[in-house]
């Protein structure tokens, strides 16, 4: 009689029932259906792009994240500007009072120039090391104290500028003015001499530029000399200029120059959405109204001008701040924007969540039921082959 052999159809049936008692384990213990792509390919595809997503928006999170406490801290300083402004503002209407007295004015323009201090603190302020106002110029302070004239030393020991001195080809010059709030960039082309950076100066003060008055010369030294009466801050990369540094005893009291630039830094905080993370200076105390030169010309009013003239500059200083409160518009909608974003980033995160989970996550409770299965069938199995197996080969071997 011939004997069925049993052994490969138990075999097989052994190894599947492992495999789903190990597939209902892994399920339990990780809480996901899928472990591994070949348990579903189609939920696995889809879980790889709902990761990419994710992992974007964690980008785009962690960059709203380092830039708000900047855009946070400038939105802070504009209001101490404000406070200061107005401030100025109450001092300089009782100085055109013409019921002060003139050491009252003096005491005035003392509280005054402290709000000019603390303006230029405000303007200077920065987070973790970045310059708020500065533009893209972020590393160091955009406004510094002005002077009058810049010397330069020589081009090289022994050898005086002169005015048909050729300057180095791409080097640049820039000259940023207390008064107007302007800076004047000159950037040398093959050929260019001082005298030709002398006219762009002159072109300067006639556009407005640089203040009346700013002009370039070659003094005793043979060196060059840029001076000005409302104080300027010079710089130059020019070899044959040599590095400018200011006169001695030149300073002008409470005149600060920007040194910054009008661009701008920005970032991606979503797909098609990009916030200015730093402003520009200019744009902020110069545009429209040179707050810091309306400051000054009010503590000059209130040191030793007349009623007339203290009102007159305390109506610059009411221009300046309606100024201040325009450029402030564009950082405050940013703020918003940023907020806002942070609020959608927050809730994608939440949904591609739930998505994943929905991909690849599994019922615990029917998890656990099918591991029960799992159990139950294995152990049958297993007990079919215990008696299976060796019945049949003590009967092959008789």
């Amino acid at each position: 009689m011939r004997v069925a052999n049993m052994v490969p159809d138990l075999q097989y049936a052994m190894q599947q029932s492992q495999q789903a008692l190990s597939t209902a384990l892994q399920q339990v213990s990780t809480g996901l259906r899928v472990n591994q792509p070949s348990d579903d390919p189609a939920a696995s595809a889809n879980l790889v792009v709902s990761l990419a997503a994710t992992a974007q928006v964690d980008r785009y999170t962690s960059t709203i994240n380092t830039v708000s406490p900047l855009m946070q801290t400038a939105d802070s300083a504009i209001s101490s500007v404000v406070t200061s402004l107005n401030t100025a503002i109450t001092n300089g209407t009782a100085g055109a009072s013409g019921t002060e007295t003139a050491a009252n004015r003096q005491t005035l323009a003392a509280q005054v120039e402290s709000a000019l201090g603390s303006v230029v603190a405000q303007a200077n302020t920065s987070f973790q090391g970045v310059y708020a106002f500065g533009g893209s110029a972020t590393a160091s302070p955009p406004f510094v104290a002005a002077s009058t004239t810049y010397d330069s030393a020589l081009g090289s020991v022994g050898t005086p500028l002169s005015t048909t001195t050729a300057l180095t080809a791409g080097s640049v010059t820039t000259i940023s003015d207390a008064a107007t709030g302007d800076t004047m960039t000159f950037k040398a082309a093959a050929g260019d001499t001082i005298a030709t950076l002398s006219t762009a100066i002159s072109n300067a003060v006639a556009a407005g530029t640089l203040s009346a008055g700013t002009n370039a010369t070659i003094n005793a030294a043979g060196q060059l000399s840029i001076g000005s009466t409302s104080g300027i801050v010079v710089s130059s990369n020019d070899a044959s200029l040599g590095s400018m540094t200011a006169a001695a005893s030149s300073a002008v009291p409470n005149a600060y120059a920007y040194v910054g630039n009008s661009s701008f830094n920005t970032v991606q905080v979503g797909d098609s959405a990009n916030v200015a993370t730093t402003m520009s200076g200019s744009q902020f105390f110069g545009s429209g109204t040179n707050v810091i030169g309306a400051l000054n010309g009010l503590i000059t009013a209130l040191q030793s001008g007349t009623s007339a003239q203290i009102a007159t500059a305390t109506t610059a200083v009411s221009t300046a701040l309606n100024n201040v409160g325009q450029q402030r518009i564009p950082l405050d909608n940013a703020i918003s924007q940023m907020t806002s974003q942070e609020s959608y980033l927050g809730q994608e995160t939440v949904t591609l969540t739930a998505r994943q989970t929905s991909l690849v996550g599994v019922n615990l409770a029917d998890a656990a039921t099918n591991l029960s299965q799992a159990e139950l069938t294995n152990s049958a199995v297993l007990a079919a082959a215990a008696k299976v197996i060796p019945q049949t080969l003590l009967d092959f071997l008789k």
